[in-house]
């Protein structure tokens, strides 16, 4: 079921209204969606089309931060009716837990560092309404995790092509969250 997810998703690339599939895809991702964005930028910039990987990636950031939004309150007013059935569809019960203890001691850098690792996001997004995290925090965080992720896949996406592809769908989540890390220990270190 997922690869016929991906194979869908990526087959917006060449559709006329991309860009508007590319929000969409970010958008949905961000709350619900199986399928990360990355798919679709990939499939977008390593194919040769001609866009700008720039304008690509603050579509998907700006897709991505809204859909988040989105997430939160659905964390926030309607957990109990749409957040917990998600939650429970991707099994990802414990890990709600998990992000409850995060927010209480370190929120901002929670959420930066689900926006840019490969950890599922709507977990985070959902989390954040739920246990009411400041919505400045989470706005703010987000931007710049998710902004950092897809301006990075973007950029290799469109100067590497098809090569960068190979490489991002088998090495995407080592070099993420290593990165992932780096952040972590560097806003750790700034903010002691």
């Amino acid at each position: 079921m997922v690869n016929k997810l991906v194979i869908w998703t990526e087959s917006f690339a060449k559709n006329k209204h991309r860009e508007l599939y590319l929000f969409a895809v970010a958008f949905a991702e961000s709350s619900f969606f199986l399928v990360p964005v990355d798919v679709l930028i990939i499939a977008i910039l390593s194919h040769g089309l001609k866009v700008s990987w720039i304008r690509i990636a603050s579509i998907s950031t700006l897709g991505s931060v809204v859909g988040g939004i989105f997430g939160y309150f659905i964390g926030l007013l309607f957990y109990t009716q749409i957040g917990e059935p998600i939650v429970k569809l991707y099994g990802l019960e414990n890990q709600i837990k998990i992000v409850g203890e995060q927010f209480n001691n370190h929120a901002f850098i929670s959420i930066l560092v689900a926006a840019f690792t490969p950890i599922p996001y709507k977990v985070f997004t959902i989390g954040a309404g739920l246990f009411s995290l400041n919505i400045f925090t989470f706005v703010s965080a987000s931007i710049i995790g998710r902004g950092a992720r897809f301006f990075l896949v973007a950029y290799f996406s469109d100067k590497y092509g098809v090569k960068a592809k190979d490489f991002i769908i088998r090495k995407a989540d080592k070099v993420l969250w290593i990165l992932g890390v780096v952040v972590l220990i560097s806003v750790y270190f700034f903010t002691k």
